[in-house]
C-alpha cells in the first residue's frame, strides 16, 4: 500500500467532508486503497479559533493536527510567526514517523511546504507542490506601500519562494496563472498543470433546501457574490451602484459571506439607504443554503479589485456550476479571456461604478445574451470543474511518481 502524505495548513479540518480540495483529495486517494496522512493546522483560518483534536476520529483517513499559536488579523506579523511555529512542528512531527512514497503539499504556506520539500530531497522522495495563492505577491498587494518599496521588502521572500518550486517534482495550481508561476530558473519540475479547484457537481446538482426559507418574487432579478468581505474584493462598488439603481426596484444584490469589511461594508450601505431594500447581506452560511440561493440567482458577481492576484477562485467554480452569467471585474488575463472567450458574461473594470452599472443593465436588458451566457457557464463547469473528473490526472501524477 503507497504512504501518501498530504500537507495543507489550510483544510478547515474542522467541517468533515467540505468541499475543501486537500480533504476532497484526501478521501479519494483513501478510496483508490493508498494509506493518506493529511497534515494539517489545529488553528481554523476562518473562524480564527482551534479545534479539538479529537476530530480526527471523524475521519477514514489519518489525520495529524499540528499545532500553532493562531492570529487575528491576515496581514500581520503575528500570522507570520504563527505559520512559522506550524513549519517548526511539522518538522519535529515528521521525523518521528515512517517516511512515505510521496509528498504532496499546499503551498502557501512558505514555510510548511519547505520543510515538507526539503525533506522529500533528503529522503529522495517525489514531491508535489500544488499552489493555492501566489505567495509573496498577494500577500504585498494588500499592503499600502509604493510599489518599489513593497518590491524591495518582499524580494527575499520572492526568492525564498523559487527556491520552494524549484524543489518539486510536479506542479499543480488552481489556475494556469499559479501553475506557470513556478516555472523557475534551476526547476527541475517535468510538468506545470492547472487543475482548477472546482466542485463536486453530483453534490451541487443534489442540494436540497425548504423552498419556504428563500423566498423570491417572480420578477426579481438577483445578482449574487459568495464569499470573503475583505480588502481583495471590490463590493463598496458593487453597494454603491445599487444606490444607482433604486429605480429598479426588482433588482437585488444578495452578499453571502462574511470577512473582516463585513461591519463597514454593512455601514456604507446604511448610508446610501440601500440596506435591506435592494441590498442583503446573509453572513457566513452552511454551503447546501448558499447553493440554493445560488441556483435561484440570475446573474453571479466575480467583484475583485484591481491590485488582487486571485485567478480561478471557489466562487467562480459555484458560479459556474449554478449556470449563472457571470459579472467579472478580476484584472488577470487568466480570468478576463476565459470570460471572454468562452462568452460567460460580461468584464467590467474594478471600483468604477458606472463600468459596473452599465454591465448590469446591459446584461439584463440582452434576455438572449444571458441566456447564452447561462448555458455557457453551465457547459464550462461540466468539462473542467467537475472534480470527479478534473482530479484525475492529480490521481494519475502521484500514482505515476509512487511506483
Amino acid at each position: 500500500m503507497k504512504k501518501v502524505w498530504i500537507v495543507a495548513p489550510f483544510s478547515n479540518i474542522k467541517m468533515v467532508g467540505v468541499r475543501n480540495r486537500f480533504q476532497y483529495l484526501a478521501n479519494r486517494l483513501h478510496n483508490e486503497g493508498m494509506d493518506v496522512t493529511l497534515f494539517t493546522s489545529d488553528f481554523r483560518h476562518g473562524k480564527k479559533t482551534h479545534v479539538s483534536s479529537d476530530i480526527v476520529k471523524e475521519y477514514p483517513f489519518k489525520v495529524k493536527l499540528i499545532h500553532e499559536p493562531g492570529y487575528e488579523k491576515n496581514v500581520s506579523v503575528k500570522r507570520a510567526l504563527s505559520h512559522k511555529r506550524f513549519g517548526d512542528n511539522l518538522k519535529k512531527q515528521i521525523e518521528k514517523i515512517e517516511e512515505p512514497d510521496i509528498i504532496y503539499a499546499a503551498y502557501p504556506t512558505m514555510s510548511s511546504s519547505y520543510i515538507a520539500g526539503k525533506y522529500a530531497k533528503e529522503n529522495d522522495i517525489p514531491f508535489i507542490i500544488d499552489i493555492q495563492d501566489t505567495w509573496p505577491e498577494s500577500v504585498s498587494s494588500a499592503i499600502d506601500t509604493e510599489k518599489l518599496i513593497i518590491k524591495t521588502l518582499m524580494w527575499p521572500f520572492t526568492k525564498f519562494a523559487n527556491r520552494i518550486y524549484s524543489m518539486a517534482d510536479i506542479v499543480f495550481g488552481v489556475s494556469e496563472t499559479y501553475a506557470k508561476r513556478a516555472d523557475v530558473k534551476g526547476t527541475k519540475c517535468k510538468e506545470f498543470i492547472s487543475v482548477y479547484i472546482g466542485a463536486e457537481l453530483e453534490k451541487f446538482d443534489n442540494v436540497k433546501y425548504d423552498e419556504d426559507e428563500i423566498m423570491k418574487s417572480q420578477d426579481d432579478i438577483w445578482i449574487t457574490y459568495i464569499g470573503t468581505l475583505s480588502h481583495s474584493y471590490d463590493i463598496d462598488t458593487a453597494i454603491k451602484i445599487f444606490a444607482e439603481l433604486k429605480e429598479y426596484k426588482n433588482i437585488k444584490l444578495n452578499i453571502l459571506g462574511s470577512g473582516p469589511d463585513e461591519d463597514k461594508l454593512i455601514k456604507l450601505a446604511k448610508e446610501l439607504n440601500v440596506y435591506n431594500k435592494n441590498v442583503y447581506f446573509y453572513g457566513f452560511m452552511e454551503y447546501e443554503k448558499m447553493v440554493a440561493i445560488l441556483k435561484k440567482s440570475d446573474i453571479a458577481l466575480n467583484a475583485i479589485k484591481s491590485s488582487a492576484k486571485q485567478t480561478i477562485t471557489n466562487k467562480l467554480g459555484d458560479y459556474v456550476s449554478a449556470g449563472l452569467p457571470i459579472l467579472n471585474s478580476c484584472q488577470e488575463k487568466e480570468v478576463i479571456d476565459l470570460v471572454n472567450n468562452k462568452e460567460l458574461g460580461i468584464n467590467y473594470t474594478p471600483g468604477d461604478v458606472y463600468s459596473l452599472k452599465n454591465a448590469i443593465l446591459n446584461m439584463i436588458e440582452d434576455k438572449k445574451g444571458m441566456e447564452k451566457y447561462s448555458r455557457n457557464s453551465r457547459l464550462l463547469a461540466e468539462k473542467y470543474f467537475d472534480r470527479k473528473e478534473s482530479y484525475k490526472v492529480i490521481v494519475a501524477k502521484i500514482k505515476e511518481l509512487s511506483k
